[in-house]
């Protein structure tokens, strides 16, 4: 049997805890007591900055946002890293953790 998941492991604690103040804060979606989403408040500023600039809803083009893939290689290999500066890394956006960690897979497959 593989060794328990971290992540899954917190949510195991989260049900286990009886303290009547719990927030589970570490999988998927926030949810009220009554099991409905919770929208954070920052969510809500960036829909009403969103409508506030009049930007679009369109879909992103099939490998992601330019701008989007640029920020997240600099941030992973570093702004000025050879790999950054010699234009020698692919990217493609991908829907959530999973959704990225498949697309990954099913590329080194």
């Amino acid at each position: 049997m593989a060794p328990m998941d971290p992540i899954i492991g917190v949510n195991e604690a989260f049900k286990a805890d009886n303290n009547p103040n719990k927030c589970l804060l570490g999988i998927g979606a926030y949810r009220t007591n009554e099991g409905k989403p919770y929208i954070l408040d920052c969510v809500t500023q960036a829909e009403r900055r969103i409508m506030e600039n009049k930007m679009d809803h369109e879909y992103a083009g099939i490998d992601g946002i330019a701008s989007y893939m640029k920020k997240a290689s600099a941030l992973a290999f570093g702004g000025d890293s050879d790999a950054m500066k010699n234009n020698r890394i692919a990217t493609c956006q991908s829907i959530s953790g999973t959704g990225s960690l498949r697309v990954g897979m099913e590329f080194l497959r």
